[in-house]
């Protein structure tokens, strides 16, 4: 089975970054952990925020594939607390580093495409126009987004408590939005 060549050098900055801010990461630093050529890495990913995009979209990805398959939105909420949680070091750490706002862009429009993904998997067709229907997704993805890193380092969190908190208020705010 022939190697993933992207998911081996994501998997090599995951590790890094537990080890040291993003801001210090070079693509030779890269290279020289996973002992593969520049040429290689050139190959497949413009720069380190190339990989970081592509990690985010992929585990984005595998997120919604795998919250689309839960029977009701508390319990798909509770896999993006559980990542948010387990991951929560790495996600402070590109808080904390000079790309933050790129991170933010990623993390945002992630949670868009998840909750867009799950009103056409719900079948929930809304009754508003595209823009407005464009505006309450992003609206509600920056809302997520914010509590998710608000909370994912909380030692007192109760993850259940919180999915059905977020679950009530993105609810309603579909609810009321398509009532209009």
């Amino acid at each position: 089975m022939p190697v993933d060549m992207k998911a081996v050098i994501a998997e090599a900055l995951k590790k890094m970054m537990l080890q040291k801010s993003i801001d210090k990461i070079t693509v030779k630093a890269l290279i020289d952990e996973r002992h593969i050529s520049r040429q290689t890495f050139y190959y497949h990913f413009q720069d380190i925020m190339d990989v970081m995009e592509w990690s985010i979209k992929k585990e984005t990805q595998r997120l919604v594939e795998q919250s689309l398959k839960m029977e009701d939105m508390r319990s798909a909420l509770r896999i993006f607390i559980a990542f948010t949680v387990e991951h929560f070091f790495i996600l402070q750490r590109l808080m904390d580093s000079q790309r933050h706002a790129e991170f933010q862009r990623f993390m945002v429009e992630s949670l868009e495409n998840y909750l867009s993904q799950l009103l056409r998997y719900n079948d929930r067709a809304l009754s508003i126009d595209y823009e407005d229907s464009r505006l309450l997704l992003r609206y509600s993805a920056c809302g997520l987004a914010g509590v998710l890193l608000a909370s994912g380092g909380n030692p007192d969190l109760d993850p259940d408590q919180l999915a059905l908190r977020l679950e009530r208020i993105l609810s309603s705010e579909i609810s009321e939005w398509a009532k209009t």
